[in-house]
């Protein structure tokens, strides 16, 4: 899979016009629209860590509960997951 990643402006009419490099391949593709903020913005709304933005896309699977961060450190440090499952 390709990617490319191009800067674009929004119309009044929420609409965008783009135009891929000639070596993309014709053919179906996805396209994701991200926002865009600006060092201003980012810093009034606050910014998420990778660790936070980590955390809010996992989901435990079923039967695992939560796991807080001093249960994670306190597993490190007693050397759990070793040869264990």
């Amino acid at each position: 899979m390709r990617a490319h990643r191009v800067r674009v402006r929004i119309s009044e009419s929420h609409e965008l016009r783009l135009k891929l490099p000639s070596d993309f391949p014709a053919g179906e593709a996805d396209v994701i629209v991200l926002e865009s903020r600006d060092e201003e913005a980012g810093a009034a709304t606050g910014k998420l860590t990778v660790d936070e933005l980590m955390a809010g896309r996992l989901t435990p699977p079923p039967g695992v509960g939560p796991v807080s961060l001093a249960d994670m450190e306190r597993a490190i440090g007693e050397g759990a997951g070793r040869g264990s499952v």
